[in-house]
């Protein structure tokens, strides 16, 4: 009987273990990007589609974008990118795009809009670019002829930090001997994050009319 409970437990630690070995740590910021192969024009062929496998308000599409990623090279400067296929019927449809806030870093994005050919029809300026909740990102309503959405890099914003502050409450329920007493506590969790080259691309697509019926006039 001992013998079955060490044999368990032995076995539960070594699948504990195993479990613990496979977490990776948080990535690191990335303050340097420079490739000699990158090309000047993004791969159009590659597009990832932003049309949702059913009408839905909400469609979130996340990348990440690394050293395997395509890049492109602009001036002097070169940086991976994400390219995205916008969705046929932009009619309804209001964009947000930009950089995720992971544990250690934020992609310093870049936003623009590419008509079919692939040529810029469309930039953002810095203002243009708020925290959007977990999302560092510009929000955008598509206009007739733009067809996809390219993510960049933006060196100048590289490796400036984005200190926050998340305050939250938990609360604890105790036994006093003439009932249960709820107690709430707040905490506060610090975090700081550096803008990289290197990280998650996040689009959302809204739509503020999911009724596909409505599209072919039934």
């Amino acid at each position: 009987m001992k013998r079955h409970i060490i044999l368990g437990a032995v076995a539960a630690g070594g699948a504990l273990a195993s479990a613990c070995a496979t977490v990776a740590p948080p990535a690191p910021a990335v303050l340097e990007f420079s490739r000699a192969d990158c090309p000047a024009t993004p791969d159009l062929t590659a597009a990832i589609s932003l049309t949702p496998k059913k009408e839905t308000n909400g469609h979130i599409v996340t990348t990440v974008i690394g050293p395997e990623s395509g890049c492109l090279q602009t001036g002097a400067t070169s940086s991976p990118y994400a390219l995205y296929a916008l969705p046929s019927d932009i009619d309804d449809k209001t964009l947000s795009v930009g950089g995720v806030l992971e544990v250690l870093r934020i992609l310093s994005p870049t936003v623009s809009v590419l008509g079919a050919d692939g040529g810029v029809r469309r930039t953002f300026a810095a203002e243009d670019y708020f925290y959007r909740g977990p999302v560092y990102s510009v929000q955008f309503r598509p206009e007739p002829g733009d067809a996809y959405v390219l993510v960049t890099a933006n060196p100048a914003r590289v490796g400036q930090r984005y200190d926050s502050i998340n305050v939250g409450t938990s609360t604890t329920a105790v036994y006093t001997g003439y009932g249960t007493a709820n107690f709430t506590t707040g905490h506060e969790v610090t975090g700081s994050r550096a803008f990289s080259y290197e990280g998650s691309v996040q689009v959302i697509v809204y739509d503020s009319d999911t009724r596909e019926e409505g599209r072919n006039g039934s």
